[in-house]
């Protein structure tokens, strides 16, 4: 499913700088827990300065973690708090930490207020049990499992035993020139360098045609098909949808015509999967099929409520993939 596979993606390498109190820059707290706030407020009531007092944070400031010297470190925030110039900031700054700090109290004492009886499940609301030993959310997760490795038992049939796709095969592929109505198909040759069998499930079929916006699977749970191959000497996206598609959503079909896939990774400027010229042997292991997907489903339903599978018309598609093979 994209949400998965996006959470699997390695973060960013950026730079940046550590988070740090908005109050008093202390990167060891934020300013709700700014052991500074309330003791200053309390002196500036006082109409004093807090860094009259020796022991005041301003008088001892502290570093940063990197050891850099910018703007938004502690000493270069102290030094300016302690000039005359910056004590409406400072008082300005105070009383709006203060505020918050206040409001965090109130919320964590109401939190505290509530019992136990008033929790629930965060996976389907039962006020019995938690998310973790939630039997819904297991049984949920046994029937994805299991439809997951229905179809891809039914993928492997078709794309790996009986059309040998996988990396170096090679194909006939269809490149559409000219307008869409009235122009040519080209034949190429193609070699496949990659298909994403780690990726597809149940949901690389999610019946596009048959629904409207309301009722199709939304797009964050589908599982597109993505193979790349190399035509006329550059690598590109090769679909399995077929070049003159009969509705918007065509589909690609099982070895008895039973559609398989709906959802590819990209038709525009791809290049159409033909017939197979020189096909590979590219096994899979008993486990990707039998796996299931076990890691994304349990992702899934961790991440997201019975709610909100529901209305994401996930659930949808798994019963009416159920009803269809009998898997119930």
């Amino acid at each position: 499913m994209r949400a998965f596979n996006e959470s699997q993606k390695p973060t960013t390498e950026r730079s940046r700088n550590k988070a740090s109190c908005s109050y008093c820059r202390n990167e060891e707290h934020q300013v709700v827990d700014c052991p500074h706030v309330k003791s200053d407020w309390a002196i500036f009531q006082t109409l004093c300065i807090p860094s009259s007092i020796a022991s005041n944070w301003t008088n001892n400031p502290i570093g940063n973690s990197n050891g850099q010297q910018h703007w938004n470190t502690q000493s270069a925030t102290a030094n300016w708090y302690k000039t005359p110039t910056g004590w409406s900031k400072w008082y300005a700054e105070c009383e709006k930490a203060h505020i918050k700090v206040i409001k965090a109290e109130e919320r964590k004492a109401k939190s505290t207020d509530k019992t136990k009886k008033s929790s629930k499940c965060g996976f389907c609301e039962s006020s019995h049990h938690n998310r973790r030993a939630c039997p819904s959310m297991d049984a949920l997760n046994e029937r994805i499992i299991k439809a997951n490795a229905h179809w891809r038992r039914r993928f492997y049939d078709r794309i790996v035993e009986d059309l040998g796709l996988g990396n170096g095969a090679l194909v006939k592929v269809l490149r559409k020139t000219g307008a869409w109505n009235s122009g040519q198909s080209t034949e190429y040759v193609g070699i496949i360098t990659s298909i994403n069998f780690d990726e597809v499930n149940m949901f690389s079929y999610a019946e596009q045609a048959n629904k409207n916006w309301g009722s199709r699977l939304d797009h964050k749970f589908q599982s597109p098909v993505t193979i790349k191959a190399i035509v006329d000497g550059v690598e590109g996206q090769m679909t399995l949808a077929p070049i003159n598609p009969q509705g918007n959503y065509p589909s690609f079909n099982d070895e008895h015509g039973r559609p398989l896939v709906d959802v590819f990774a990209n038709n525009w400027g791809a290049s159409h999967f033909a017939e197979v010229i020189s096909p590979t042997k590219q096994p899979l292991s008993d486990e990707w099929v039998s796996g299931g997907q076990e890691e994304c489903v349990q992702f899934i339903t961790k991440k997201y409520s019975l709610a909100k599978l529901k209305k994401q018309n996930v659930i949808a598609t798994l019963e009416n993939y159920e009803k269809r093979f009998n898997l119930c």
